[in-house]
């Protein structure tokens, strides 16, 4: 005589839907997501009253001891040309794929001498941008009051 109840069924939940959402969740924050390589040193950005969101494809760097960096390149102030001309060389390549953009961003230190802005300003309006904007942080509302 058998006293033991019915056979349990035995319960498997399958992994695949869980794999199958985090593999949708890293697509989506891969696409939603805008990846940004790191700043090539730290920067503190001067502050102001009133702040608008900088857009830009081109970053220049410039910290308070005259150093450039462009993309993974770094040089002295005073060897900047090698710096300008590698810009100039991405600018113009996609100026001739149909995708011209002449905005430039410099993201100077809050300590920078401003001659070092003064000098370069010249020198990229002849590389062809018609906008370079300094990035800076805001600190209050729309009317300057502090948070």
């Amino acid at each position: 005589m058998n006293l033991s109840g019915p056979p349990r069924k035995r319960v498997t939940t399958g992994l695949l839907p869980m794999i199958n959402v985090v593999f949708l969740l890293l697509i989506f924050f891969l696409i939603a997501g805008e990846m940004q390589p790191p700043e090539p040193f730290d920067i503190t950005p001067p502050d102001i009253a009133e702040a608008q969101e900088a857009e830009g494809v081109f970053a220049l760097f410039l910290d308070p001891e005259g150093q450039l960096a462009y993309r993974d390149q770094i040089t002295s102030f005073e060897a900047r040309q090698t710096l300008l001309s590698a810009i100039d060389t991405e600018r113009r390549a996609g100026c001739d794929s149909g995708m011209c953009n002449t905005v430039l961003l410099i993201h100077a230190d809050k300590s920078t001498p401003a001659h070092f802005v003064a000098q370069l300003l010249p020198q990229l309006g002849a590389l062809g941008f018609e906008q370079v904007n300094l990035v800076t942080s805001g600190l209050g509302t729309s009317k300057g009051e502090r948070p």
